[in-house]
């Protein structure tokens, strides 16, 4: 069953709405979240909902249960693949210092570097977004505009991720290829 269909068929629709279909191809082509992860978080975060709730339920509130089951999914992968925690961690740690030189130590766990890279990540958007020139802000706010006014959460990930795009750099965590 793809993620199309479980949408329809738990909120008993008989077709995608525009903002749903673009949420999907946000979460499939830019973001890169497997069909199959995606058709899993969806299904677990519709299923949640009262079914009488359901069908006026917005798709974009299941980002949280996407980003975390494609974050299990990743760490299953990267365990499958025998990767070390501590390569994959160096790895993303040289994409952070091409744009910040802070010192970092060297973490002892995989949650220590988990947590290491996300603090990295949150210093790098936020002098990323500063040198961007004013236009470019505010082609980026204004695409996602709507999304802003009904979840400031998922457009603070939008704006993260239009910065990826705009300065190639991948996310730093862990569980994220």
């Amino acid at each position: 069953m793809s993620p199309e269909e479980v949408i329809t068929s738990l909120k008993g629709q008989f077709f995608l709405s525009p903002r749903e279909r673009q949420f999907i191809n946000l979460l499939t082509k830019e973001l890169q979240v497997p069909k199959e992860v995606l058709r899993q978080a969806l299904e677990e975060c519709l299923r949640a909902v009262p079914p009488e709730k359901r069908k006026k339920f917005p798709l974009f509130k299941c980002l949280k249960k996407v980003l975390e089951l494609q974050k299990l999914h990743a760490r299953q992968e990267a365990f499958q693949n025998s990767l070390s925690w501590k390569e994959i961690f160096y790895e993303k740690l040289r994409y952070a210092n091409a744009y910040l030189n802070e010192e970092v130590k060297e973490p002892k766990t995989e949650e220590e570097a988990e947590r290491i890279l996300r603090e990295l990540e949150s210093k790098l958007m936020k002098k990323l977004w500063g040198e961007l020139p004013k236009e470019e802000k505010r082609k980026i706010v204004n695409k996602y505009k709507s999304v802003k006014e009904e979840d400031e959460e998922l457009f603070k990930e939008l704006i993260k991720h239009e910065l990826r795009k705009i300065y190639k750099i991948p996310e730093l965590s862990l569980y994220v290829r």
